[in-house]
C-alpha cells in the first residue's frame, strides 16, 4: 500500500469517529427550565444586591415576574415587573419587551442555590430558593452538641 492510499485510509477512518474536543457538551435546557421554576430570593451577600429585599419568580407557563420590597419583612412592594423568560443553551434569556432582552448564563444550578452571569455585564451573582412566600433569606440553625445548649 502507497502512503497515499494509506493516509486516505486512516483519514476516512477518522472522519468516522466523534470529536470529542471540537463537540461541547450541550446543556439540557428542559432540565434546567424544570429547576428553575419557582421562587428565587436575592441575598444580601450577592454580587448584585443593592440594599433591598427581592425576589423572582420563574412560572413554569414562562411568565416571570420581579418584585422589590419596601421593608425586610416583604410586606410593601415598592415595584414589580413582570415578562417572560425561557432556558436555551444554558442561559436565561428574560424578554422584558420592546426586543429587548437580559441574558444570565446559568453557571451552577442545584435546587437551593443557583449561580448567574450576565451576558450583559459579566458580573457573576447568585440566588438561593425561597422556603416560604416571604422574601427574607432564611436562617440557619445552630448545630446541635454541648455548646449549642447553653
Amino acid at each position: 500500500m502507497t502512503k497515499l492510499a494509506m493516509a486516505c485510509v486512516a483519514a476516512g477512518a477518522l472522519a468516522g469517529q466523534p470529536s470529542q474536543a471540537a463537540t461541547p457538551a450541550k446543556k439540557d435546557d428542559a432540565a434546567l427550565s424544570a429547576m428553575l421554576v419557582g421562587t428565587w430570593i436575592n441575598p444580601p451577600d450577592s454580587a448584585d444586591y443593592e440594599g433591598v429585599p427581592s425576589k423572582e419568580v420563574f412560572n413554569a407557563d414562562g411568565t416571570y415576574t420581579y418584585i422589590e420590597y419596601e421593608d425586610k419583612e416583604c410586606q410593601k412592594v415598592s415595584a414589580a415587573i413582570s415578562s417572560r423568560w425561557y432556558v436555551w443553551d444554558g442561559t436565561i434569556v428574560n424578554e422584558i419587551g420592546e426586543g429587548k432582552t437580559l441574558k444570565d448564563e446559568i453557571v451552577n444550578m442545584a435546587s437551593k442555590k443557583m449561580v448567574l452571569r450576565s451576558l450583559d455585564d459579566s458580573l457573576t451573582y447568585h440566588r438561593i430558593r425561597a422556603t416560604s412566600a416571604s422574601c427574607s433569606v432564611p436562617t440557619v440553625l445552630p448545630k446541635s452538641g454541648p455548646s449549642a445548649s447553653r
